[in-house]
């Protein structure tokens, strides 16, 4: 009996331990796992980036369609980029554009969500660090603050100035098409000025950048003062330089043409410059920065060129004419010339030459 018990004993040990695991066969397994983990995780992390792309393509679609019913109702004269309001209700007229804005700016994006057309987080993209950069003047919101952020005044805290724009900006539109309130030599500094475009200068609406997304960094969009960084992102972007006032498109005479895509000596990268070289800047959407505003443009999706990639960074959605959202690197639409055949926004002679253009 004894023999039986300790034979059935041994059969269910045997079982037991033929039915476990030994520990080489677990640190196998362990890192099975850890190896399918290590390969899954990038393909997630790239879905994820894709998702929130196609985030941002669908809430600038949206603002292209806004924005379609802004132009019916202004007779098809697209806004100013900004413009400095008279009082604190936001009135403004193109006379009351001073130095003086004692109620900060009006946004080219509160023309849109202030009639309804569009909501304010349109303009954000979850890619972007806090969905976009804050206004020059945030408010009385703490959450729309920036850490070492100043507003127009030099204050770092709170308070009532508030500019007309969406709290968190993504987007930033073509100086071309939407351009700056320098409607007069006083604001402009020079022989040129701004002025209003209609839609129909444009030649081909359809590959014509009307929007695109700003450099996930407002800090490089802003201007360092003495007591912190006055944030940018009412700006416009000028892709064009000048053969004869450089970047500063308000100092050429008004009958030089001279308007081209990149710079005489770089018709390769247009001047565009590495994004760990951006990062380090500040003021790059101003011509004193001696840079080309190109690299305001954002580069925060994700793109299967790996060796453009390593150089500039990522990728950005643009809107065009038509209302239509592509995903392209800022070279291409540079190469392609998407940005119009024409300086539409400055007054003068504005056409782009076409002596750089790519076969």
């Amino acid at each position: 009996m004894n023999q039986m018990y300790n034979r059935r004993a041994k059969i269910i040990l045997h079982e037991r331990r033929a039915n476990g695991f030994t520990l080489i066969e677990l640190l196998v397994v362990i890192a099975i796992i850890a190896l399918l983990i290590s390969i899954l995780l990038p393909s997630l992390q790239s879905a994820r980036d894709h998702a929130k792309s196609v985030v941002c393509a669908s809430n600038l679609h949206h603002v292209g369609l806004a924005m379609a019913n802004y132009l019916y109702v202004s007779n098809g004269v697209y806004p100013l980029s900004y413009a400095y309001p008279e009082n604190k209700d936001g009135q403004w007229s193109p006379r009351g554009q001073t130095a003086n804005h004692a109620f900060g700016y009006t946004h080219w994006s509160s023309e849109l969500y202030e009639d309804g057309q569009v909501g304010d987080k349109a303009f954000q993209c979850p890619n972007y660090e806090n969905g976009g950069a804050p206004r020059t003047n945030p408010g009385l919101d703490q959450s729309e603050w920036e850490g070492g952020q100043v507003d127009q005044n030099g204050d770092v805290k709170p308070n009532l100035l508030q500019d007309r724009q969406a709290g968190r900006m993504a987007y930033t539109a073509n100086a071309a098409i939407i351009p700056r309130n320098k409607l007069s030599t006083l604001l402009s500094g020079g022989k040129r000025v701004n002025q209003f475009v209609s839609e129909n200068r444009l030649t081909n609406p359809g590959k014509t950048i009307l929007v695109t997304e700003f450099l996930n960094n407002w800090k490089a969009l802003g201007i360092q003062t003495g007591a912190g960084i006055l944030s940018k992102s009412h700006r416009p972007i000028n892709p064009f330089y000048h053969v004869g006032s450089g970047y500063d498109e308000y100092k050429a005479s008004l009958k030089a043409p001279g308007f081209i895509y990149g710079l005489p000596t770089d018709r390769e990268t247009y001047g565009l410059l590495p994004e760990r070289q951006v990062r380090e800047k500040v003021n790059i959407l101003d011509a004193s920065s001696g840079i080309s505003q190109i690299n305001a443009i954002g580069r925060h999706h994700p793109t299967g060129d790996r060796v453009y990639k390593k150089k500039f960074g990522g990728v950005a959605n643009y809107m065009f004419g038509d209302g239509h959202a592509e995903t392209l690197t800022v070279v291409e639409t540079m190469r392609r010339r998407m940005w119009g055949d024409q300086y539409y926004g400055l007054n003068g002679e504005s056409t782009v030459l076409d002596f750089d253009r790519k076969p």
